[in-house]
Formats: C-alpha cells, structure tokens, sequence
C-alpha cells in the first residue's frame, strides 16, 4: 500500500557515509523477477475478466456498467484515500505530510506534464509515420501519452525496495513515496486531458446544437418574435432590427455551453477525488479523517474514511477485470475487416513508442537534467531517480480502457484492448529490462 507524503530519514553523517560505502549491488535477477512478479500480478487480474466474459456474466451493458462504477465510484476512491492516508500502527512517528519537504522533490508535481508531453510527442509522431487514420489518432495519442502510474509502478516499487538490504541505495527509502508526490497531478491530467481526448466530438458537437437551439427558441419567445423557418440561425427571425443582437446573445451563449461541456470533461469524478484528496490532505481537515497523533483510529470521521478507502482498494482489480472482458470480447469476435480497427502496424508502433522510445526518452531526461539543473540530496537521490525514470515504462495505462469504454464506439474499444494487452504481452520482456536499467541507473547516478 502507498504511503503517502514525504519523509526525510534523519540520520547523522556518519551512518549515512557507512550506508552509502557499503551500498550492495543489484542484481539483473532482483530487478528482472520484480517486474515479472508484477506484470503477472496484472495478467492475473486480467484473467479473471476473461473468464467472466467467456463465462457470460460479464457483457454487453455489463462492461459499461463495470466502467461506470470505476469512473464514478472506485477510482476516486482510491484517490482520496491514497492522498491522506496514513497507517494507522499506534506508531509513534508522525503521520507523513505531503506538504512536509516537498522543496526537496518539488520537480515531481510537475513532471506528470513533462512525461505526458513526451508521450503525446511520441504518439503524433506514431500517426504520422503510419498514417493514422484522423478518428483513430486520439486513441493512439492517449495510449502513448497516459501510462500506468498506479497499480503496476507501486508493485514494481514495493518489490525491489522490499527486495534489497536496508545497506543499499534503493533499500533506504521507500520509492513508492515519491511516486505519491507524482500522483498529485498525473490524475488530474489524465482524466481530465485524457477524457476530453477520447471523447466523442460528434456528440459533443450535437449537445451544443441542441442547447443553442432551444435558447435561442427562447431568445425569440422574449423578443416576441417567431422565426419564420427551423433552426438556430438568429438571422431566420423576422425582425431585422435585432438580428445583430441576437447573433451577439446567440454566440455568447455557444461560448457559454462550449465553457461548460469542457468543465464536465476536465472536472470528472477522478480528478475531483484527487483535487479533495490533496485539499485536505494540505489542511487541518485531515485530522477529521485520520488519527495523526495516535495513529489508532480514534479520528472523528475515520469510520468515514475507512469506507472510502475499502472500496478503493477495488479500483485496480476492477480496471483490470474491464480489461480482460475487452481483450475476450476483441479474441471472440468474427475475424472479419473492419477499417475502423487499429490497423497492427499501428499498434506494433505503439508498442514500440511506449515500451522503447518512451523508456529512452526517460533514461537521457534523468541523465540530463541530472547532471545540469537537478540537485537532489544524497540519501533520497537514488529512490527520487528512480520514480522519475519508473513512469516512462509502463504500458498504457488500464483506466484508458475505462475513458473507452464510456465514450468510444465497438471498434474503439477492441482496438484499445488489443494494443493495451499487446503491451502487457511484450512487458515480460521490455518491461523487465527497462526496469532493470533503471535500478542501475538510479543507484550509480
């Protein structure tokens, strides 16, 4: 389970230079039986939705439904929980604090944009060298752009840290929080960027239509006018006098509508999870949810709060079982062509872009803005290198699935799941040997 917040080890000099002089070595083994542990963890998950769709007890409406109570429910959920969290051990220490330290790793808040711009750098460049098809071109800039940044970087982190002696680098502090800092803004961004990218503009366009029909029907109505013919176009009234007015009051009114279907698509129950999260996680009101004295239970609303967080505990399960229910539906379809498809040379080229590009792309970041711009204290720098590097490797990530699911068509979903569970089955192999550079990496920097 993630911890999260910051919290320094405050150690005297001379334990520090012992434990940096006797740093162990990590093997390829450790790293490689990490990730491989990790990624079965996943392909298990997965399993079970096939076989409840295979079963039939997932289908059709169901997966939507499934979808819709991770959206609405589970995933922010999971997000609020995790932001204020704090074991609940009757440990003396004090709760960790998101906002204590944060100078030090300040650069993780912000770099949620950083790796979803070289993601979406990557995925345009993917459209552009196989000929993305326009409507198809969204989906391969969401599935570069949004990888994995919960479910299997945590596993990934929590098993190499639990892997290695407390006398090695990565041993020291636990990786895993940091990546809490990253999760600040990455959900935001996802859901709010990636849910407007997947969503349909045709739909969108037809929302507006309507609303901008019916309140010009009634601007009309409050001028006394009646239009002489159907449809929107405040010229179509009779009275020319107004028809600058109207035209004025009608396009205002389209900015208006306009304003507020993206606020709908930015502001989406996730992203609001994790904007509460972090609201109150910075404030006073914490302590209404969790003990931070004691750490044992004794806050007024813990009872509240020990419900949210049980339910999100399901967030990642559930993703992963909407997934395999995909990945079923796509193998049991008819082979039959369908141009709407993504086409395999576009998602080998995916896969390339996340499970290699990307990957190269964090590696020659870290080593740059290491050694020109970042200065990073010592006994954190190996765990701090680490995460930043970790969410350049992991596959697309499952609550895209999610995005397609409510507001993709058929063939968008399939073709979704066919290139997210290509991923999953090359991640043994990439996955596994990117991660192991990047322990290498983050422990000799």
């Amino acid at each position: 389970m993630i911890c999260v917040g910051i919290k320094t080890y405050k150690k005297d000099y001379d334990h520090f230079i012992k434990a940096r002089k006797g740093k162990m070595s990590i093997s390829i083994m450790d790293t490689f039986l990490a990730s491989l542990r990790s990624v079965g963890t996943a392909c298990t998950l997965a399993g079970a939705g096939m076989y409840l769709h295979r079963r039939n007890f997932i289908v059709g409406d169901g997966k939507r439904t499934l979808a819709l109570i991770s959206q609405q429910l589970t995933i922010p959920a999971y997000l609020f929980s995790n932001i204020i969290y704090c074991d609940q051990n009757w440990s003396h220490d004090a709760c960790p604090n998101i906002m204590d330290n944060v100078s030090d790793v300040w650069v993780l808040t912000i770099w949620p944009i950083y790796v979803c711009l070289c993601g979406l750098l990557v995925g345009w460049v993917v459209n552009m060298l196989c000929d993305t098809p326009k409507w198809q071109r969204k989906s391969v800039l969401a599935a570069c752009g949004f990888a994995n940044a919960t479910g299997l970087p945590i596993t990934i982190l929590a098993v190499i840290h639990g892997a290695l002696p407390d006398s090695s680098t990565l041993g020291t502090v636990d990786p895993n929080l940091f990546l809490s800092v990253y999760l600040l803004l990455y959900p935001v961004l996802q859901w709010s960027l990636g849910g407007w990218m997947l969503s349909e503009e045709k739909d969108e366009e037809k929302v507006i239509t309507d609303v901008n029909s019916e309140k010009l029907d009634e601007l009309a109505q409050l001028f006394e006018q009646k239009p002489l013919m159907q449809g929107p176009s405040p010229k179509s009234y009779t009275n020319p006098s107004i028809d600058e007015g109207s035209e004025y009051v009608g396009n205002r009114i389209r900015v208006i509508d306009t304003f507020f279907l993206v606020m709908t698509r930015v502001f989406q129950p996730p992203a609001v999870g994790a904007i509460l999260g972090l609201l109150i996680a910075s404030t006073s009101l914490r302590g209404l949810f969790i003990d931070l004295l004691n750490r044992g239970d004794g806050a007024p609303l813990e009872w509240f709060y020990d419900g949210i967080y049980r339910v999100g505990q399901s967030a990642v399960p559930v993703n992963m079982i909407l997934l395999g229910c995909n990945l079923s539906a796509a193998q049991m379809k008819k082979k039959e062509k369908n141009n709407k498809l993504l086409s395999m040379k576009t998602m080998i080229a995916v896969v390339i872009g996340k499970m290699i590009v990307m990957p190269i792309i964090g590696f020659a970041s870290i080593l740059i803005l290491k050694g020109y711009f970042w200065d990073i204290p010592l006994d954190i720098s190996a765990s701090f290198y680490l995460v930043a590097m970790v969410v350049f490797l992991t596959p697309t990530a499952n609550n895209v699935m999610v995005m397609v699911e409510l507001t993709g068509g058929t063939s968008a979903k399939e073709g979704m799941a066919k290139l997210i569970g290509l991923q999953y089955l090359c991640a043994p192999i990439f996955l596994s040997l990117t991660v192991s550079i990047a322990v290498t990496v983050a422990s000799h920097i």
